[in-house]
């Protein structure tokens, strides 16, 4: 391969809580690299997931959906963000096809996406929920956006990889020449503990849906193999009111034992070997506001 007809680079993902930027990002790379919940700021972290094949290697920053700042927590999911508008080549609008283009959206673009000086992309994704005559509203009121030049627009399912390609060969042909930046078999920058971590407070959302409020963490304390080849994992999941250990421990301790055996699932495919893992719940009062705290958690620039 010759690099001056190779072509790689760095893509913001971005949009609103909820829009879709992890599922997009998982079907492009055809792997669950992102925890994906049907509740808004799943996400927390800039995460990389790389897109490699033999003439481009794309390094795609799956971002927190942008939001009204409320406490340390949300500042550093807002500074992920733009973070990762400044390191990128290109950026990728994802837009809920379900809400459109509301008055949230007008503020993202007029204070973040027309003062880009890099290419930009729009998704409308979740196409499948939406009616046509809505879709071409939707695109038509995008296109109304002072951006110079107008961004193309692209109707997407990233749930159902409806328009993905398309959406995937249109970036390719904004990226400049250059290299592979990540060996072509790495999906991902982060270590296996970021994704464990992911994987377990995914399920967490997933079982206990609206009980638990956005006050959970994990944190992987030891993770090694063992003699007879089983990974084992002992994790802690943080709250910050024992109201809320009560709700995620269970009756009899019935949840956080489901929570285990769901995400040990998950965790067992992705390492493609056996897993013992053991989680306990302890509470942090308000680590959310306390930056200590989210840095120990793994919330905070390197």
């Amino acid at each position: 391969m010759k690099t001056n007809s190779h072509k790689s680079g760095y893509v913001a993902l971005i949009g609103r809580p909820n829009a879709g930027k992890s599922t997009l990002l998982n079907s492009i790379l055809g792997s669950k690299l992102v925890a994906v919940t049907p509740h808004p700021q799943t996400t927390r972290n800039r995460i990389f997931g790389i897109y490699d094949r033999e003439d481009v290697q794309i390094v795609f920053q799956d971002t927190p959906g942008l939001l009204d700042p409320k406490d340390a927590m949300h500042e550093f999911m807002v500074r992920e963000a733009e973070r990762a508008l400044a390191d990128a080549d290109a950026a990728v609008w994802l837009i809920d096809a379900i809400k459109g283009v509301t008055p949230r959206e007008n503020i993202i673009a007029d204070n973040m996406l027309t003062k880009l000086k890099i290419p930009l992309l729009v998704a409308i994704n979740k196409i499948d929920k939406i009616k046509k005559n809505q879709l071409i509203e939707q695109m038509d009121t995008i296109r109304k956006i002072p951006f110079d030049p107008i961004p193309p627009v692209h109707p997407v399912s990233a749930l159902f990889g409806e328009g993905v390609e398309r959406l995937l060969q249109n970036i390719c042909s904004f990226l400049p020449q250059g290299p592979k930046f990540f060996p072509p078999d790495q999906l991902s920058d982060r270590a296996q503990r970021f994704f464990v971590a992911e994987l377990i407070r995914e399920k967490a959302f997933l079982l206990l849906r609206q009980e638990l409020p956005y006050s959970l963490a994990v944190q992987i304390e030891t993770m090694k193999e063992r003699d007879d080849g089983v990974t084992a994992i002992q994790a802690v999941l943080y709250v910050e009111r024992d109201s809320q250990k009560g709700i995620l421990v269970g009756k009899k301790g019935a949840m956080i034992k489901q929570i285990g055996t769901e995400a040990r699932k998950d965790v067992e495919k992705m390492l493609e070997g056996k897993v013992f893992l053991e989680l306990w719940v302890k509470v942090s009062p308000k680590w959310r506001k306390n930056r200590e705290r989210l840095k120990e958690f793994g919330y905070a620039e390197p």
